[in-house]
């Protein structure tokens, strides 16, 4: 009796974390609109993850040189050390990795506004205020109104 094994096949719409930009890709966002990062406290964390695959995220993090980006096990979200995680869907995802550098957060925001990328805080509000999130979050659509606590 001859045993097969199936695992050279490739399973079929099982996404990867290849669904995620290219870490260099990230990067060149990130310096394309480093007005909007430059306010963050080092060590500022922004994941990105794919939602049909939390296997990996790739990071956006505020370092002394400005920021960087790299890919991460994604062990949950209160392990992750993110400050913000964008979990997003897979034709989000397509169109993050199409889109042109200097449109970048226009895609996050319209993305965000239509339920195709969800945005998690995993700070409280007043720690992303003091670590300098305020100009970030207003480009993803979420602005922070007066001082109603």
């Amino acid at each position: 009796m001859h045993v097969t094994s199936d695992t050279t096949k490739a399973t079929p719409n099982v996404p990867t974390s290849s669904s995620l930009p290219s870490c260099a890709a990230w990067r060149v966002a990130a310096a394309h609109h480093r007005d909007r990062f430059a306010p963050l406290a080092r060590g500022a964390r922004v994941g990105l993850l794919a939602r049909s695959a939390p296997i990996r995220m790739l990071v956006w993090e505020a370092g002394t040189r400005g920021v960087d980006a790299r890919l991460e096990p994604f062990a949950g979200y209160g392990a992750c050390k993110a400050d913000i995680v964008l979990a997003a869907d897979d034709v989000a995802l397509d169109d993050i990795r199409a889109t042109e550098t200097a449109r970048i957060f226009d895609v996050l925001r319209a993305r965000i506004r239509d339920g195709d990328i969800v945005c998690y805080w995993l700070k409280r509000r007043c720690v992303l205020e003091y670590r300098g999130f305020d100009e970030l979050l207003d480009a993803l659509g979420f602005a922070f109104m007066g001082a109603c606590r």
